[in-house]
């Protein structure tokens, strides 16, 4: 071998050890903290608050409106305080809070719990919806839904709904989530930046593969869930990052919560009837 086949062969192998740290520094694991037993029916969102996690749960067909679906209420450790802790949805989904009120999409409405009490204070019917998942809140209360059959986003805004935005290319439109003025949705291989007062939608990151939880995972990363098993970190300067597949032991991963400050997923095991949190590291 000459000097000059010598040196290209050096910078050949010191170009594979550079992307191989590179990956190296990029990747996430994560890690089995607890989870609870098969007990829960069918959970299908889950939403950490500070002191207390509310898991949804569906208990039959997730379009099906025969009141069985209800709420769970657990300990940041994965503790059942209460698996019956509000009775009386059809099939409820996706989560909000804002102030003391839960906003829970349930079919084709929305019902407002009273997180002290424990209690339906109202339901917030949308009609002409057909499958509301998604649920999030801004900062000024306003609650934004998706309808994933409908490709439609709705808001409710002092009680009322209003339509947002309905459009083709919000295909299968799951995913929601609020920060400060941007309201960022997930749909099949795409995540859209929804400009609420214009209603333009922007796309901000392709490739991503179904989307069913959507949450932030750092200040320019979202961390996703894809119901067959998935869970993956995204961004707009790089390659998708899989952090977890749980398709080998036959669960999903419905719509997940992440908490930021303890680096903690929460993933609803949906048929897997559980509750299991990780620790991405």
């Amino acid at each position: 071998m000459n000097h000059l086949k010598i040196k290209k062969m050096k910078k050949f192998l010191f170009l594979i050890a550079f992307v191989g740290i590179v990956l190296l520094g990029n990747a996430q694991k994560a890690v089995k903290i607890w989870e609870t037993p098969a007990i829960l029916e069918v959970p299908e969102s889950v939403l950490f608050d500070d002191s207390v996690i509310y898991v949804s749960n569906v208990k039959g067909s997730p379009a099906e409106k025969d009141s069985n679906g209800y709420i769970s209420r657990l300990t940041p450790n994965g503790d059942i305080i209460a698996q019956h802790w509000v009775t009386g949805l059809h099939a409820p989904k996706g989560m909000a809070v804002y102030g003391n009120l839960l906003y829970v999409a349930d079919v084709d409405r929305v019902a407002v719990i009273d997180r002290k009490q424990g209690i339906i204070v109202q339901f917030i019917e949308i009609p002409g919806s057909k499958f509301l998942n998604d649920v999030t809140a801004s900062n000024q209360g306003v609650v934004a839904v998706s309808d994933m059959i409908d490709n439609t986003i709705y808001l409710i805004r002092n009680n009322r709904f209003e339509l947002l935005v309905k459009d083709s290319v919000l295909q299968q439109v799951n995913g929601l989530y609020w920060e400060n003025e941007n309201l960022f949705a997930g749909i099949a291989n795409v995540i859209y930046k929804v400009d609420v007062t214009t209603k333009i939608l922007q796309k901000l990151i392709e490739g991503t593969g179904e989307i069913d939880g959507l949450e932030r995972f750092t200040a320019n990363k979202f961390i996703i869930s894809d119901w067959t098993g998935k869970v993956q970190v995204v961004s707009t300067d790089s390659a998708p990052v899989e952090v977890l597949n749980l398709a080998a032991e036959k669960y999903n991963a419905a719509d997940i919560d992440y908490c930021i400050k303890t680096k903690t997923l929460f993933i609803p095991t949906f048929f897997g009837n559980s509750l299991a949190a990780y620790r991405i590291e």
